[in-house]
């Protein structure tokens, strides 16, 4: 009896809640997450797309290099995936706290590795598709990454300098 009544005052408790949070979404506050929805990726591609004013020819380069830059990051990405959950193996496991920070900083390390490895990627793909553009749209790109910057910087204030 006492379960079934504990049971029907949560079922009360989260019927009356719901329609509360419900109704809170037509004036978002600071922290939901209907005030930050980000658009959707078709959406920027499109916008990214007729603001360089790209050409069909262009936007069929551009996908190839995307594809292809894809196909050659997938493996790495999947590999630092990989190594970061050996990592967390490491931390679960009975080694002493000693070989674990050993075996942390070496896995560390071939992490490291790897994310110059797709960092070298997205800078090679980066530059193929620069190759692609003419001067007119290579200096409205450099003119979208300033404002993208500076609409970063807005939102993320500037860290203090590693003291490692």
């Amino acid at each position: 009896m006492k379960k079934l009544l504990s049971i029907l005052v949560l079922i009360a408790a989260f019927g009356i809640a719901a329609p509360a949070q419900a109704q809170n979404t037509d004036n978002p506050t600071p922290n939901s997450s209907v005030m930050f929805k980000k658009p959707d990726r078709e959406q920027m591609k499109k916008e990214f797309e007729q603001r360089l004013n790209l050409s069909d020819k262009q936007k069929e380069k551009a996908k190839k290099i995307h594809q292809q830059g894809r196909d050659e990051i997938k493996p790495i990405m999947m590999q630092i995936d990989v190594k970061r959950r050996e990592i967390q193996t490491v931390k679960m496991s009975k080694l002493s706290e000693e070989e674990q920070n050993k075996k942390i900083e070496e896995i560390s390390s071939q992490i490291k590795d790897l994310n110059k490895q797709a960092k070298d990627i997205r800078k090679k793909n980066t530059d193929e598709f620069e190759k692609i553009l003419n001067k007119k749209q290579k200096a409205e790109l450099d003119k979208m990454k300033a404002e993208g910057r500076a609409k970063f910087e807005q939102h993320h204030p500037p860290r203090a300098p590693f003291q490692g």
